[in-house]
Formats: structure tokens, sequence, C-alpha cells
């Protein structure tokens, strides 16, 4: 099983025991070679991808990368596609992360400040974060971007592993319920405006 996330800053993938970091600023160029290069090597069944919130870009070219490969290959692997807010519920639920979360959504100076107690969320700048307060950190790979780092996510085999404040905590494809597709939808926060509208 091949595992994508295309929702922090970098994208990453993970197969076999092997992880692949493409920076964000030559996406465009890097993670197509790199999925028709794994592909050709791994001949992954599945692909599990951590989709939304996330950089607009990340999402619309890892997205679409893996709808063209699926299709050129003739549908021979099945999508399992969840948010970042169902992927961390899981874990809320089960009283292994707070209630409370720092989300990255692709911006550098703004965050989301997520309440699972009340499934809302408010834009906050990251100079609002509190960090005395109890709360779990998105998972973002440049250092710079938070103050604390809280957790991690990576692949073993066809566990997915979330490791918070150093313990590893397994989950998978089933205890997610997640149906395979074929064609994955990239999950934007926001709508892109592609032309302006008049009315």
């Amino acid at each position: 099983m091949l595992f994508i996330n295309v929702s922090t800053d970098n994208m990453i993938l993970e197969i076999d025991w092997e992880t692949i970091v493409l920076a964000r600023n030559d996406i465009e160029e890097t993670i197509w070679k790199t999925l028709v290069n794994l592909y050709r090597e791994k001949k992954f069944e599945k692909v599990f991808i951590l989709n939304w919130p996330g950089g607009f870009t990340n999402l619309r070219v890892g997205t679409l990368s893996l709808n063209l490969l699926n299709s050129l290959e003739n549908w021979a692997f099945d999508i399992y596609s969840i948010s970042k807010v169902d992927f961390f519920e899981y874990f809320v639920k089960q009283w292994i992360l707070p209630n409370k979360w720092i989300i990255y959504i692709g911006q550098r100076k703004n965050v989301w400040l997520y309440d699972f107690d009340k499934w809302s969320y408010e834009t906050i700048k990251k100079d609002e974060i509190n960090y005395d307060d109890n709360l779990f950190f998105d998972l973002v790979y440049e250092e710079w971007y938070f103050d604390k780092k809280t957790l991690d996510i990576n692949m073993d085999w066809e566990k997915i592993v979330l490791n918070y404040n150093g313990k590893n905590y397994e989950t998978d494809i089933q205890k997610l319920w997640l149906n395979p597709e074929k064609i994955v939808s990239a999950k934007y926060f926001i709508k892109p405006i592609m032309w302006k509208q008049w009315q």
C-alpha cells in the first residue's frame, strides 16, 4: 500500500518502509515522476491518501497525478481518501488526542483552531496560538512553522501509525470505514476563484 499525505507543507509518500519527502515549491515537476517510478517498481494495489485541509497546490496536483496514473493503468489500484479532520477524530474519540487542534491550512500566517467538541473551527493568526493550552499540532515538516511538535503520521505495512508525544497508535482502512475509489477529489477548504463573476 502507498501512503500519501497531500495535506501538509511538503508532500509525503511512504511505501515498504521508504519515506519520500517532496518540497512544495516544485511539486508540479516531482510528484508525477515519483508516482510513476513508484508504481513501476512496486505495483501497489492500494493508496491511502490524507486529503484536506492543506495547501491548494498540494491538494490539486497530488490528486490530479494520482487519478491520471490510475486511469493510464486501467484503474489498477484502489484509493482510500480521508480528511485530516476525520482521521484525527478517530483518535480524539479514543481519548488519545485532545479535543482542540491547531491545523495547517497552507498559509504562512494563519491557522485553524479546531474544536472537536463543537465540530467547528476559527481562523487565527499563528502569533495568537496559546502554546500552554491542551492542544495537538498538525504535522508540518518545516520546523520554523510551529514552536511545538506533537505528532507524526507514518505507515507500517497496511497500518497507519499516529505518533503522538512519543507513543504510537495504529489504525487501518477497515477501522476508519473507508470505501475504495478509483478517482479521488481534492477536498479544498475554500473554492478557488477561477474567474471574476459579474452580476
